[in-house]
């Protein structure tokens, strides 16, 4: 299978642009079914700050266009790729994209002696990505060099392929980013947060935001869990295997609705063919 691929010249031209100085977020939400079904308030995630350097896969992305940055998330799946959603890789002005990806964070906007901060020019899209409908939302940056593992990066494991029937319906799950706690707010997170999340099946799912392609993977909102903006293309895992990765809610991350995610299993082949990973 083959990927789209943004590699950018380096030139000194487009060195000598200026990049953006505000980033922003770059979410998908989907329109829930019906009317709003809670009053709009900000919706807390319901997470808890993650002990410093537990989950050593998080990537914190910064990516920058010509005319436009925003952040992310990733997970580190080898030593020369991060994982992430395709809305977080897609060039929506056709300008430059460059990725900066920071491992070995808790803090990622301030300097900690754990972090490895990297420039990837090419970042992979999948070819079939549909941000109209949502679907095949992931996507990969190489990165410029192999990063050297520590304590604090580490690579997460990606299910097998025994596991590619698996739905993980009724397992728990967690997702982590440093994304808003407050669907109103403009804020990204100073350090790690985690939730612990339930998968749900499909058709539940559907009751939300109507039908759904089997490629993605929801879990329950219930007791106002979920991800939101600044989450976008983080990990949701498995006692460390990554089953998910962060996709799309509702806007304002609105109490009670699921939050969806691209499934991991439905692209082990895709991941394989368009990185260096050898799926077991």
């Amino acid at each position: 299978m083959k990927a789209v691929i943004i590699t950018l010249a380096i030139v000194a031209v487009a060195a000598a642009v200026p990049k953006p100085t505000k980033l922003n977020y770059r979410n998908l939400f989907k329109k829930p079914i019906g009317e709003i079904k809670t009053r709009p308030h900000p919706r807390i995630i319901g997470g808890q700050e993650a002990e410093p350097h537990s989950i050593p896969y998080q990537a914190f992305l910064e990516v920058y266009a010509k005319e436009e940055a925003w952040y992310c998330g990733g997970s580190l799946i080898s030593e020369n790729y991060v994982l992430t959603a395709a809305h977080c890789g897609e060039d929506l002005l056709n300008s430059a994209v460059e990725a900066h990806v920071t491992l070995g964070a808790h803090k990622p906007l301030e300097t900690e002696d754990t972090q490895v901060v990297l420039v990837s020019k090419e970042v992979k899209i999948h070819e079939n990505y549909d941000s109209v409908d949502i679907t095949n939302d992931i996507g990969l940056i190489k990165l410029p060099e192999a990063v050297t593992l520590t304590d604090a990066i580490q690579l997460v494991t990606l299910p097998s392929s025994a596991d590619a029937d698996n739905t993980y319906e009724g397992v728990s799950a967690r997702v982590s980013g440093w994304g808003l706690t407050d669907g109103f707010g403009d804020q990204l997170s100073d350090v790690l947060n985690y939730v612990d999340v339930n998968v749900i099946n499909n058709p539940e799912c559907e009751k939300s935001f109507g039908e759904l392609v089997p490629s993605i993977l929801c879990t329950s909102g219930a007791e106002n869990t979920g991800s939101c903006s600044g989450d976008s293309g983080g990990p949701l895992a498995v006692d460390g295997v990554q089953i998910g990765v962060v996709s799309f809610g509702v806007i304002f991350c609105l109490d009670g609705y699921p939050s969806g995610f691209t499934r991991v299993t439905n692209f082990l082949d895709w991941v394989a063919d368009n990185s260096d990973v050898v799926i077991a």
